[in-house]
């Protein structure tokens, strides 16, 4: 006995059969076999099918649809027999001829058993891998800047100007690594605070003690306002 799945679409028998089903069912009836040309709403599949009248081009897109989801259903139906059988709920000889021929292959029977308590991390051999930060970068790797586009912050990049994006990424993050390596090389020294004793200037005084001031001196003279 030949499958549904297996009908082929191009007979408009068939079409018209998945048409037919579709308005005999409870569900939505919008989309059926003849559709009224000026209604704007969605066709599933329709842009798949143009250049032909409105009424032709909804009845295949539709009847397109239909298949596919006809097709799905089957699929899962497939697969919940299959199951079934893994779980020793059912027996071979009750299944159709196109399962039987999935299902003899099979050498393991369900609930698998888990082989490790935690996932193991898949890393792709021929994906491009960026396990180390920029910032850990060594100074003379030519990985170590970022990419063009890059909108978060870059130490000490501030003050560096009308060169490359990559540039002044790669010389700011190497200005910024040579900071924190002398931070961190002088992180367990003792503080030490040396204070400079700052010492006069000899210079000329300006109220000599030796002798009074010039003539016709106008500026200030500590004391003056007590002698009239």
């Amino acid at each position: 006995m030949t499958s549904p799945l297996a009908v082929s679409l191009r007979e408009p028998q068939e079409k018209a059969r998945l048409l037919r089903r579709r308005t005999q069912s409870w569900g939505d009836q919008k989309y059926c076999q003849d559709m009224v040309p000026g209604y704007t709403g969605y066709i599933p599949k329709g842009q798949h099918h143009f250049g032909e009248r409105y009424a032709k081009g909804c009845f295949e897109s539709i009847a397109d649809f239909e298949h596919h989801q006809e097709k799905r259903k089957g699929s899962l139906r497939e697969m919940k027999e299959i199951e079934t059988l893994q779980r020793g709920e059912t027996y071979i000889d009750s299944l159709a001829e196109n399962i039987r021929r999935k299902v003899v292959p099979l050498r393991y029977k369900l609930p698998l058993r888990a082989l490790f308590k935690e996932p193991q991390p898949y890393i792709s051999p021929f994906a491009i891998q960026h396990t180390v930060s920029p910032y850990y970068m060594k100074k003379e790797d030519p990985e170590k800047f970022f990419m063009s586009g890059y909108t978060g912050f870059v130490p000490k990049a501030r003050g560096l100007l009308g060169i490359g994006y990559p540039i002044v990424t790669n010389n700011a993050l190497n200005s910024f690594h040579d900071d924190m390596n002398y931070i961190n090389s002088n992180a367990g020294q003792p503080v030490v605070v040396e204070q400079h004793r700052v010492r006069p200037k000899k210079s000329k005084h300006v109220y000599p003690t030796e002798s009074g001031l010039v003539p016709h001196y106008t500026g200030h003279i500590p004391g003056k306002q007590g002698y009239i």
